[in-house]
């Protein structure tokens, strides 16, 4: 097992608001990132994920608790004494200074010779593919390209942890799908410990080998993109990560559950006549043409076709259900009002809580 990176150990953070008073960004959040590992804060607006990231470079202190990195306590260490490199949002890119002097500033504070300098430059604009864009000035670039600066700026020194904070919600969105293939590819390429925030769960799966979900200030749950999206441990990170739909199901048998006279074949661990709540992924419903009045039978109320898959809202009794349709291709579309047998595959469905009703 790789030896822990960055280590949080309950680190909360207040702050004096004039109308609500005091109130806490971050509240008692412990978290452990391996070296080499690529850790994503991920979470809405004001959940407290940037202050979290702003205390792991020591940008905020914190009110309680500590943090390491590489087994050293730097909770009141200065941020350029903690071997960090970090990505600002507004990449935060020197105007007037080209891009070579841009990627070398950080390396002149540090007062490296210029042939130290000039090699570890010309190195690190090569990995992040602007071999001969040294000359250029940021405003000659496009948002991409700045972003890649900002990035080569951020690791050029070789710092032992890599920070990123929303650096790509300032690009297009094809734009973004690229640069966050490239940051991905680049971290496993250099092997650096990252702490990377974002409110973007898709870009959090992407890139991510864990993902900790914050809500008001604490953290939720902390696993893979895998786990988050079939095993969420709350409501709160069923609805976050990917669409989803929260089913009430009756426990008929130990082996079967019950949606609107829909049977389900899982194991509940319940006795029969219990109410449980079910995280039903979009995919994991299957629509085939039905019989007005047939048992288990929807009607479709809403149909989106979005290229590769077809998105349904389908009615089935007093529940609405969101359904994603991938082999769209070979079946005739399903038309809106047309009555659909709903079948539901259990190998993705998760019980999240049972209901006392």
């Amino acid at each position: 097992m790789a030896p822990i990176s960055i280590r949080l150990d309950r680190v909360s953070k207040r702050f004096d608001h004039t109308v609500k008073g005091e109130v806490y960004a971050v509240r008692d959040v412990s978290l452990a990132v391996s070296e080499g590992e690529l850790l994503t804060l991920l979470g809405p607006s004001g959940c407290g994920k940037s202050t979290t990231l702003r205390m792991i470079a020591g940008f905020e202190e914190p009110d309680a608790g500590t943090i390491s990195i590489d087994g050293k306590d730097v909770t009141h260490v200065l941020p350029n004494k903690r071997g960090i490199g970090f990505v600002f949002q507004n990449y935060a890119l020197f105007p007037h200074l080209t891009v070579f002097e841009n990627v070398a500033y950080g390396l002149r504070v540090q007062g490296r010779d210029e042939a130290a300098i000039t090699k570890a430059v010309g190195e690190v604009l090569e990995l992040v593919g602007l071999t001969n864009y040294g000359q250029q000035q940021p405003h000659q670039l496009s948002g991409g390209e700045q972003q890649r600066v900002a990035l080569a700026r951020a690791v050029v020194f070789q710092p032992k942890v890599l920070l990123f904070d929303e650096p790509l919600s300032n690009l297009d969105a094809k734009l973004r799908v690229e640069m966050r293939e490239q940051i991905r590819s680049l971290q496993k390429r250099i092997g650096i410990t990252t702490v990377y925030v974002t409110h973007d769960q898709e870009e959090a799966m992407a890139i991510s080998d864990r993902i900790a979900v914050m809500e008001r200030g604490a953290v939720v749950q902390d696993g893979t993109a895998h786990e988050l999206y079939y095993r969420p441990a709350t409501e709160f990170v069923a609805r976050f990560i990917g669409r989803t739909n929260l089913v009430n199901a009756r426990v008929v048998s130990a082996d079967d559950v019950e949606v609107e006279g829909a049977r389900i074949g899982l194991a509940s661990g319940l006795a029969a006549g219990a109410t449980v709540q079910l995280v039903v992924r979009p995919e994991m419903i299957e629509l085939t043409p039905a019989g007005a009045g047939q048992a288990g039978a929807g009607v479709i109320a809403q149909r989106t076709f979005l290229g590769e898959k077809t998105d349904y809202q389908v009615t089935l009794g007093s529940a609405t259900l969101q359904v994603s349709a991938t082999d769209h291709y070979r079946k005739a579309p399903l038309e809106v009002g047309q009555p659909v047998a709903v079948r539901f595959h259990p190998e993705g469905i998760h019980v999240l809580k049972q209901l006392l009703i």
